[in-house]
């Protein structure tokens, strides 16, 4: 990658945001052309700042930044888009911070990711847009799949023998569905409803606009919640830190019945 000069703009989304001093904030960014990076904002927290209010997590917001020699500098910021609705709704921000920390988690500094800001945007949007938060699991295959660690889901990840229309083992250690035969092979997993395992392979083949269409229940949303949840695990070795965010959020009582698409995946 050719050296970038003094000054350099971006856009990007804010991924998280780390105080530090009296009033200066390290914010990670992911933007579709400089990929990950991390960048400080002077005095940011102090009531005069002009980019207060332009830099916080989950905007989309455009830079002017200076390269620093150990961090670079936020000299300007402005907002694309604040994701107001998101940001306002706690059950639509806890499901959006933990896409934020699933693409922080799956990417290092300044390797941008094709597609993968795309991703991020559109589930953010699909959110904004007052779609379920059932999107997440779109954006979980999908991600996977950008990342290199796509899920074997129409045959058997072990003999690659096609899989009946039936319950079957989502395994992590295998890296998609198992067949009954190769279940002994598969080291645990999941096992996956019929239902489940269609939502999952509509989710890795239909675009956002298709998935965000689908009617997926709370019940239905949950199997594949904690299917997905154990890939990712396996995949990262590690648990996310927003991840007991969500389930958190998930037991609170709802303030109002969630929205009814009226798609459904055959």
């Amino acid at each position: 990658m050719a050296e970038r000069p003094r000054t350099y703009t971006a856009e990007g989304v804010i991924l998280r945001r780390r105080n530090i001093g009296e009033a200066d904030s390290i914010f990670t960014v992911y933007s579709d052309r400089e990929g990950k990076f991390d960048a400080v904002a002077r005095g940011v927290r102090k009531t005069r700042s002009k980019m207060r209010g332009h830099l916080e997590p989950l905007m989309r917001s455009r830079f002017l930044i200076a390269k620093g020699r150990t961090l670079d500098v936020f000299a300007q910021a402005e907002t694309v888009h604040h994701y107001r609705v998101v940001r306002e709704d706690l059950d639509r921000a806890a499901t959006a911070l933990y896409c934020a920390e699933l693409v922080d988690r799956f990417t290092v500094e300044r390797a941008p990711q094709e597609g993968l800001y795309s991703l991020l945007l559109g589930v953010l949007d699909a959110l904004e847009d007052g779609c379920g938060i059932a999107v997440a699991r779109y954006f979980e295959v999908q991600l996977l799949a950008l990342t290199g660690y796509d899920l074997a889901l129409e045959a058997c990840a072990l003999c690659g023998s096609p899989l009946p229309a039936e319950e079957t083992l989502l395994s992590p250690s295998a890296g998609g569905l198992v067949c009954r035969l190769c279940r002994p092979r598969a080291e645990g997993g999941r096992l996956l409803s019929l239902r489940a395992v269609k939502v999952l392979r509509y989710a890795r083949r239909e675009t956002l606009d298709a998935f965000a269409a689908v009617a997926v229940s709370p019940e239905l949303d949950g199997e594949l919640r904690t299917g997905l949840a154990l890939m990712l695990r396996h995949t990262l070795e590690r648990d996310l830190s927003a991840t007991r965010f969500v389930e958190d959020v998930r037991r609170l009582p709802a303030a109002h019945p969630p929205p009814s698409p009226g798609g459904s995946v055959e």
